[in-house]
């Protein structure tokens, strides 16, 4: 990363002209903690108990942010940003990478490898363990990401088009399509995302509806048999620094070789409330049964609770305490959405049943 800034210093001294014409930021967050965590509690035969205090990196990234202004309230930009381990120093394979243009009139268009569904509720309601200091565990999309603990819906999408409409009194609608594995001879092969949301005041609002048709195994982009649906509607107000929100998921997945069809219907309902450098946040969240052809199957849900203290040091340092379970019904198999133990998701069918607990210490920092 000292080469990269290098790099970039050495870039604005030697084109002076372009230096004034953009704004580029490099930035990110370092995110690790110290936690132990646990998966017990399964009476299947085979099933097994699992234990482990570890260091643990929660979703650190950096990015290089730029923008150049073209006059008449546009814009050029350009967004790229690769995620790491920072407990190894392991590179990911990154997150988000795209070009576009925004104006204030027409709106805002990218082109590239972006996100699509699953995250953007947050903005709405709920960024316990995605944006705060909470580990990525804490997470609502435990039991609102899968159906259980399988085909997960949304992720960051390659060979993506979005379009982001202005705001209008605080309506805004995003579209995407995305061409997914870009495969010759697989047409619908293919993402379609939309989104209206109401932003005004301490009221947000947020809709978000996905159609992903011809995937392999979900959420990974490759061509299959699989087409997927998926539908939340978020609901978030704050109030004096208390935050209450409400996420309803349905997710369904279509085989269209063997005909199977599942789906589920989860909730989660994230409470916050900050006073001071104080922040106190309680996520629950429950997966109903999942119906396969139109009969349920039984005892496949699940319910999480998190509990979380931040304390902030500084406008960009936070320390936080979590603690979360996951307590999964006989036949429930989800897992943490990000660090689970026995295979993370969906935990092995001789695991189903379990309940998967975390208590966290961490620190975050942005830089």
């Amino acid at each position: 990363m000292r080469i990269l800034a290098r790099i970039c210093a050495s870039a604005a001294l030697c084109t002076p002209a372009l230096a004034h014409a953009q704004n580029v930021l490099l930035g990110g967050q370092i995110k690790l903690g110290l936690d132990a965590t646990s998966v017990s509690g399964a009476a299947n035969p085979g099933g097994t108990a699992s234990r482990v205090f570890r260091e643990s990196n929660q979703t650190s990234f950096f990015f290089l942010d730029g923008k150049e202004d073209l006059g008449n309230g546009a814009r050029a930009l350009y967004h790229l940003e690769w995620d790491f381990s920072a407990d190894t120093g392991a590179q990911g394979a990154g997150r988000a990478f795209y070009v576009g243009v925004d104006s204030a009139t027409f709106g805002r268009l990218q082109l590239g490898r972006q996100s699509v569904y699953f995250s953007h509720h947050w903005f709405i309601t709920d960024t316990h363990g995605a944006f705060d200091a909470a580990p990525s565990a804490a997470n609502s999309l435990n039991v609102i990401g899968s159906i259980n603990g399988a085909n997960f819906a949304g992720n960051y999408l390659n060979n993506t088009v979005r379009y982001e409409t202005p705001d209008f009194g605080g309506f805004a609608v995003m579209a995407s399509y995305s061409f997914d594995a870009e495969q010759p001879g697989a047409g619908r092969n293919r993402t379609w995302y939309l989104s209206p949301s109401y932003t005004k005041g301490p009221l947000n609002i947020g809709f978000y509806h996905m159609q992903r048709n011809s995937q392999g195994i979900l959420p990974l982009q490759t061509v299959g048999s699989l087409d997927q649906m998926a539908d939340k509607l978020a609901f978030g107000y704050t109030y004096n620094g208390l935050r209450l929100g409400a996420v309803v998921d349905r997710n369904r997945v279509d085989d269209k070789v063997t005909g199977s069809r599942q789906d589920r219907i989860a909730f989660a309902v994230p409470l916050s409330y900050a006073t001071g450098p104080h922040l106190f946040s309680l996520t629950y969240g429950q997966a109903l049964p999942v119906h396969q052809n139109g009969s349920t199957l039984a005892e496949t849900g699940a319910r999480m609770l998190s509990v979380s203290y931040q304390y902030t040091l500084s406008k960009r340092t936070w320390l936080d305490v979590t603690a979360v379970e996951l307590r999964n019904q006989s036949n429930g198999r989800y897992n943490f959405w990000l660090g689970g133990l026995n295979g993370s998701s969906p935990l092995p069918l001789q695991d189903a049943g379990a309940r998967v607990r975390m208590y966290y210490a961490g620190i975050k920092h942005q830089f």
